[in-house]
Parts: structure tokens; sequence; C-alpha cells
């Protein structure tokens, strides 16, 4: 017994012993040809550098461009009653709301909480009516959760009670100007008719149409008041420190609101605008095929390299098999030759994207004056500052590990169905 084990000890040392011996033979034999090698490994490192430069420059514009989706209107996250978003009436309210907004601003990861009383309403300006749609906002808190306080484009925003800031195509429908009397006319909570005598305050420019044509905002204590609403709301919108992973968020907000009262439903952005969330998600699916494509090319790169080499080393391997080696030990040097090329292009790669990422993080990447013009209209930054995505950083290696790998497999099998006779017959 004691010399079995010691066999087996022995055994599993030379085998050991053996892939290192592989190792450092398939290290050498990269060296061979320099010139081939380091081509090899400067098409890998490109992309690794490619690929991860475009992926954390398109994760900063898609953070850009969500973050200014949530700030305009939705927030990262809204309560709402149950009924609220299949039938947005006056009468589906959210009562005591002062409570919940205070429960909601105390749960953990929420940074910011404010309430919205909304109405559609008829308002007018002298002979000029339109339909409208009515906010009623604290005006404080709008401006940690909103970006709309800082779009006013004349005026100013909500001071008074009897303020109302006005969409910029609305103003120029009701042809109302700073200072206009505005009266709105909509129903209250118990049916009857609730008035509002206004004055304009405020005009904003938000880039968006549909709203600029609808919006006007009024003071949240004086909507409450003229529709009857008591303490009532119709949502509470809330900013969390990661919007991103709002969603997990979620069920903790849940187990402190909804005791408060039951009728109420907790709703993400990613459920608020599913549009947004289809429109990343095809973003994402468009780069994962452009990825693709470029791990392809360099997949092929890397099989011709190693046809070539199957080809020139032909004689090499046949002697190999001549003095017992297996063919199956040569598939797996080439394939270590193959994971060198892997990891020194990877290395190299990143290296230079950390460089890159890092430099274009503090300096910004300008889009030029009419992409300018056009983004700081719909309030989006005119340079985007990229980072280096975590998931990438190690995902883009493997990424190129694997697709070297299949690359070296295919010529190499073409080894196991060598005769060492024949094989060391060619080129003699």
């Amino acid at each position: 017994m004691p010399s079995e084990v010691a066999r087996l000890s022995t055994a599993r040392v030379e085998r050991g012993a053996g892939v290192g011996l592989i190792g450092a033979i398939a290290w050498r034999n990269l060296w061979r040809n320099r010139q081939r090698t380091w081509l090899s490994v400067g098409g890998i490192a490109f992309a690794v550098m490619l690929i991860l430069a475009a992926r954390s420059a398109q994760i900063s514009t898609m953070s850009a461009m969500l973050d200014n989706a949530t700030r305009l209107l939705t927030g990262h996250l809204q309560v709402q009653n149950v009924k609220y978003a299949d039938e947005p009436s006056v009468r589906n309210v959210i009562p005591d709301a002062t409570t919940v907004a205070r429960a909601l601003a105390a749960s953990p990861h929420v940074t910011a909480v404010a309430q919205r009383a909304i109405a559609f309403a008829l308002v007018s300006v002298g002979d000029r009516s339109y339909g409208a749609e009515v906010f009623g906002v604290d005006a404080d808190a709008e401006r940690a959760i909103s970006s709309l306080p800082d779009m006013v484009a004349e005026g100013h925003w909500l001071t008074g009670p009897t303020d109302a800031v006005l969409g910029s195509l609305m103003a120029r429908n009701l042809g109302a100007k700073l200072g206009d009397e505005v009266v709105v006319l909509g129903s209250s909570l118990d049916g009857g008719v609730a008035a509002l005598s206004l004055t304009v305050a405020g005009i904003v420019e938000t880039g968006t149409a549909e709203l600029d044509r609808a919006l006007i905002d009024v003071p949240l204590a004086t909507f409450q008041d003229a529709f009857g609403l008591g303490d009532g709301a119709h949502v509470i919108v809330a900013r969390v420190d990661d919007f991103m992973g709002v969603d997990a968020t979620v069920p903790g907000i849940e187990r402190a609101v909804v005791p408060i009262a039951p009728d109420l439903a907790v709703l993400s952005w990613r459920k608020l605008l599913p549009e947004l969330v289809q429109t990343v998600e095809l973003k994402g699916v468009s780069s994962g095929v452009m990825f693709a494509l470029i791990a392809f090319l360099v997949t092929f790169s890397v099989f011709n390299t190693f046809m070539m080499t199957v080809f020139e080393r032909t004689r090499e391997f046949g002697m190999l098999l001549a003095i017992g080696m297996r063919g199956g030990a040569i598939v797996g040097m080439l394939q270590i030759e193959a994971a060198w090329l892997a990891v020194l292009g990877a290395a190299l790669g990143v290296t230079l994207a950390s460089v890159v990422i890092g430099w274009l993080g503090r300096t910004g990447i300008p889009l030029g004056e009419m992409a300018g013009e056009m983004l700081r209209r719909y309030h989006m930054p005119d340079r985007i500052y990229p980072h280096i995505d975590t998931a990438a950083l190690y995902g883009v290696p493997l990424l190129m590990l694997f697709a070297t790998q299949l690359a070296a497999l295919i010529p190499s099998l073409r080894v196991r169905t060598l005769a060492p006779v024949a094989a060391l017959r060619v080129g003699a």
C-alpha cells in the first residue's frame, strides 16, 4: 500500500511537471516568429481596447439619457393608487399623502421625495381656452426631484400661492405673457367645479412638444384646496441613490408604505417608461452584434495564424509523435500557445483602454457644435464622460480567451490525424 501511494504521488508530480514543461515550451514557441506573434497580440489588444472604450461610452450615454428622462417628470420610482396607472382620474388619490411621503423618505436608498397632484382641466387666458394637464407641486421639494425648475425660460419658478408656470407652447397658444391672469376650470374630487385664478409667473421650455403644449404647474396646496383633495395626492415621486438598481429597493418601500394605505402600488421607472427600457435593450442588442463581429474578426485572424503554424511545423509535430508524444498533448500545447496570445493581448488591451478611458473620463468626449446644440435643447450634456464598465472589464478578456481557444482548436485538431512517418517527410 505505501508503495502504491508513492507511485500515485510520483505520477501526479510528473504530470504537474509535464504541464509546466509544456507551458514553458508553448511560451518559447510563440517567439519563434516574433512578428506574427506581435501582430496577433496587437489584433487582440486592439479589439479589447475598442470594445471596452465603446462599451464605456455607450453606458455613459445611456446613463445620461436615462437620468435626463427620469429627472424630467417620472423620477426613479413612484407611489400611486393601484388604480391610477390604468385610470388617471382625480378620484384615484393617495389618502394621507404626507404620512406616506415621510415613510417613503425614511426608506433606505431614497434620496429625495416630492408629492404631486394631477388633473386635466380647461385653461383660459382672455378669450382663448385650451385643455391642459395641471400639476400641483411642492415648489421646494420639486427642485430635488425634477429638472423642470431649471427649465424656466422666462420669469421664475413657483414662489407664491397664486403663481402658475406654463409650458412654452401652451403660453404661445393662449397668448399668455408674464403677469397675465390664468383661469383653470376642472372637476373636483366630489364632482363639483374646481376653479383657480392664477398669475403667470414663469414659462418653461422642456424641448418636448407634448409637454410644452399641455403643462401647467401650480402650488400643491392651492391645487388641493381647489380640487378638494385635503391631504391627498396622486403620485409621490422619489429618487434613489442607484437608479439602475431601483427594482431592488421596491420591496422594502412596499413594506414601508403599504401598511399606511393598502391600495398603493410602488412602480419603478422601468415600469413607468417601458418604451425607454425597450430602447435601451435594442441599443444593447445592436452593440452586442457589433462586439460579436469584432470578436469574430479576431477569431478569424487567430485561426489563420494557427493554420499557418500547423502547416509550418508539421515535421516538428511528426518528430514529437515519433518519439512517443501523444497527439492530444500537442493539441494541448497549441491551446496553451493560444492562451498565452489571449492573455498578452487582453492585458495590453485593458491597459490601453484604462489609459484612454481614464483620460476621456476627465476631459470628456465633445459631441460637436451641432450635436451639442441639439442635446442642450433636450437638456442633455454636450460632453460624455465615460467610465470603465466593471462587467465588461472582466467579460471582454474572457470573450477573447474563448475566441482564441476556439480559433486555435480547429486547425490544431489536424495534428491528431498526422502519421509520424508522413509528417517527417514534409519539407524533406
